[in-house]
């Protein structure tokens, strides 16, 4: 029996992406962005038809692709025309919602609308029991970033008590898992205060909640870099398991088990320089074209193509000259292996008031060639600046497939909606490596009630 799942808080896919190649099914996903709505939908088509042997017809819709406007009409042309069922499937199974209080907010849901559409999900697909609840509620109000641009407001915003809603659905459908992922500054949050009453509230609905391996949950905290993805990126994976299915202790899963690390650095060298060389304005944002390189590719690389018929989602966009002078400049020091900050760059390319200038200080970053990459964010869909391109020939910021492969989306995973919505899409995303590795963590838990360490 498949074990089902129900993703809340969905974004793109990242965390579903991992969770649907170890077997996992998930029956709904909940998602307030609708361009991310629309590429789970896109998602969900390209893992039915490689089921059925049909990838043709999805690799058909990649490559007809051209316009924001007209790519609903042609996934109901190429795709669902031909297999109404997987239509249905992927209309039903992606819930375009936004948790909120429906009296205040009349385009939100509550948790029991919400619980109502899960409900008719199951029953339409004969699904008699929830194995695992998966997904993190939106980290800006408690992540440090998020607090140091909201100040005073962060302690007052309705996003740090999204996870009630995230607690009333494993509350109703009783899983006997449940994976929160999180910013590691959610330990920090209100004074340190927010974190243990998210525990003791799910202790008072019979779910242990466990951070990791070590007693002091700031040791908890890992890096993604650690488990296959070549990105720093620091997160909480935070493990909820309902006591009545674990008499004995559960005991965290040892993720290093499950990793599968290539025999080569993971810089930004490996990760890219496969790719279309691009000056700014050059691409496209959608079908690109078929891959172009004839150099020898890293293992990386070779991964993430595994499967595509092409590159993705690959559009430089343009820069100003002052910006691109300084992206110069900050190349150049990256090559020397140093970083210029802001207040040492020359007066003629400062822009912003001496008051503001210690805001800006790290606002120009490069991925370095033989550096691991730094952690994409969604602010890259506001401008590339923190996200500069080691090669200084191409001069110009990522392109959404270049910040794609840092995060570790395979190539044939494609983006909908305008350019902002996809980089916003991949910034705010679960690397899907380590979504893989905390699906078979996840699997070997519910095969072994006991949760022990030698699993």
């Amino acid at each position: 029996m498949p074990n089902y799942v129900i993703d809340l808080f969905s974004g793109a896919g990242g965390l579903t992406e991992g969770f649907a190649r170890e077997g996992f099914d998930i029956i709904a996903h909940i998602e307030k962005d609708p361009w991310a709505c629309e590429t789970l939908r896109t998602r969900v088509c390209y893992h039915w038809l490689k089921e059925y042997g049909r990838l043709d017809v999805y690799n058909r819709y990649l490559r007809s692709t051209r316009s924001v406007y007209r790519n609903a009409d042609l996934k109901e042309e190429i795709i669902y025309n031909l297999f109404p069922e997987l239509g249905e499937l992927a209309t039903s199974r992606v819930l375009n919602k936004t948790f909120g209080n429906p009296d205040q907010n009349p385009d939100s849901v509550s948790a029991a609308n919400a619980i109502n559409d899960i409900h008719n999900i199951a029953r339409q697909n004969g699904v008699q029991r929830i194995s695992a609840v998966i997904g993190g509620p939106p980290c800006q109000a408690y992540s440090l970033i998020g607090r140091g641009r909201m100040k005073e407001q962060a302690a007052e915003d309705d996003r740090n008590f999204l996870f009630r809603y995230y607690l009333e659905i494993v509350r109703e459908f009783q899983p006997k898992l449940f994976v929160f992922e999180n910013v590691p500054g959610i330990l920090s949050a209100q004074n340190k205060e927010l974190f243990p009453a998210i525990c003791e509230e799910f202790d008072n609905i019979g779910y242990g909640f466990i951070a990791g391996i070590n007693e002091s949950d700031q040791d908890n905290i890992i890096d993604c870099q650690q488990y296959g993805v070549y990105q720093t990126r620091r997160r909480l994976i935070l493990f909820g398991y309902r006591k009545a299915d674990y008499p004995q202790d559960f005991t965290y899963p040892e993720f290093d088990q499950f990793v599968e690390h290539l025999d080569e650095p993971a810089n930004a060298n490996n990760a890219l320089s496969d790719l279309p060389p691009l000056q700014p304005g050059q691409g496209a944002d959608f079908w690109y074209g078929e891959y172009t390189s004839q150099n020898e590719l890293s293992q990386y690389q070779l991964m993430m193509r595994d499967g595509s018929p092409g590159v993705l989602n690959h559009f430089a966009r343009p820069h100003r000259n002052s910006d691109l002078e300084i992206y110069r400049r900050q190349i150049e020091a990256s090559r020397r292996g140093e970083k210029i900050s802001y207040s040492q760059l020359p007066e003629s390319l400062q822009f912003h008031k001496n008051s503001d200038k210690k805001v800006f200080e790290d606002r120009f970053r490069v991925h370095g060639s033989e550096e691991i990459p730094h952690t994409i964010v969604a602010h890259i869909s506001k401008d590339g600046h923190y996200n500069i391109h080691p090669d200084l020939n191409q001069l110009r910021s990522l392109t959404v497939r270049e910040a794609a492969r840092i995060q570790s989306f395979p190539d044939n995973y494609f983006f909908e909606g305008p350019r902002t919505a996809q980089f916003v899409q991949v910034g705010n995303a679960v690397p899907p490596l380590l979504s893989r590795i905390i699906a078979r963590a996840v699997a070997t838990r519910l095969d072994n009630p006991a949760g022990a360490a030698n699993v």
